[in-house]
């Protein structure tokens, strides 16, 4: 067990390190980006400006737990996936 250790010990540890790179500088920051994205879908409610991915800018009229309605002109709603929303403007 000890000279199997010895002999590929470099190995295991280079690929930990590598592990470790990988999830600090690639898995961390995108599970931030995703819970920040989905508190700020969250907070959503009726009469906040927000940016589609589409690029429309429009006003949410309602929201249901799957979708969302969001008034781009008079008359014009759009009913689109919670998703979809990728900014909100005030």
């Amino acid at each position: 067990m000890n000279a199997l250790l010895g002999r590929y010990g470099g190995m295991i540890l280079t690929f930990v390190i590598w592990a470790a790179v990988f999830y600090f500088l690639l898995i961390l920051p995108n599970k931030k980006k995703q819970k920040k994205h989905q508190e700020m879908i969250d907070s959503l409610k009726p009469g906040v400006e927000v940016i589609t991915s589409g690029g429309i800018k429009g006003t949410v009229s309602s929201i249901t737990p799957e979708f969302i309605q969001v008034k781009v002109d008079k008359g014009v709603n759009l009913t689109m996936t919670r998703s979809s929303i990728v900014r909100v403007l005030n």
